[in-house]
């Protein structure tokens, strides 16, 4: 809900974002910490940041950085603001290609799990199959928050290649009810992602039909 209001861009919610910005959830709390600088940076700004290539609408606009390798010291420099590492983040998203990804992917051993969340986020739009490794590990390791694992079983089941199939498949049954739904819904997105069909999730539709 947080990263909605943030989204919405309207500044008549900051009052109640930094109110939650303090939040003893640390999650939600870095959640609304990043929307109320996002709303402020639309402030500052004067205007909305660059359509995303993947159509969503990012908790952070991308900067300006085009250089992976300064890019990638951003986003792994613990000591910078949670919203320029964003940036860097949605930067190396944007720019794509293998070292982007790798580099997004070390962000995977970061200290925050919102942080690590919205990196296996990214990486399923990316949709590369180099960094299913790192995906997998953090998937497989039960020590991660189950926000960071259910985002990564939702990013191998977007790569859909055969590298990810025995590990969506092996935490299917996971105690975390979180982590478990994702793999089934990854699974289904596998079948998907390597079938001839146009629509997603068109049950509805054959029923109808």
């Amino acid at each position: 809900s947080g990263e909605a209001l943030g989204a919405i861009g309207n500044p008549s919610v900051l009052d109640i974002l930094k109110r939650y910005s303090e939040d003893p959830v640390v999650e939600v709390a870095e959640t609304c910490q990043l929307a109320v600088r996002r709303l402020e940076w639309l402030q500052e700004n004067k205007q909305e940041p660059g359509g995303s290539p993947y159509l969503s609408v990012d908790p952070a606009p991308p900067a300006e950085e085009t250089d992976v390798t300064k890019l990638r010291e951003t986003l792994l420099d613990e000591s910078r603001s949670l919203f320029d590492r964003y940036r860097a983040m949605f930067a190396l998203r944007n720019l794509g290609g293998q070292a982007a990804v790798l580099a997004l992917a070390d962000g995977l051993r970061s200290g925050s799990a919102l942080f690590r969340h919205e990196i296996g986020y990214v990486l399923g739009q990316l949709q590369d199959e180099a960094c299913v490794p790192q995906l997998t590990a953090a998937l497989r390791d039960r020590s991660q928050s189950p926000m960071v694992r259910h985002e990564c079983a939702e990013a191998l089941g977007s790569i859909a290649r055969p590298s990810c199939l025995e590990t969506l498949r092996a935490f299917a049954r996971d105690e975390e009810r979180v982590v478990r739904e994702s793999c089934q819904v990854a699974l289904d997105m596998y079948q998907y992602e390597n079938s001839t069909q146009f629509q997603y999730a068109d049950g509805l539709c054959k029923l109808q039909a």
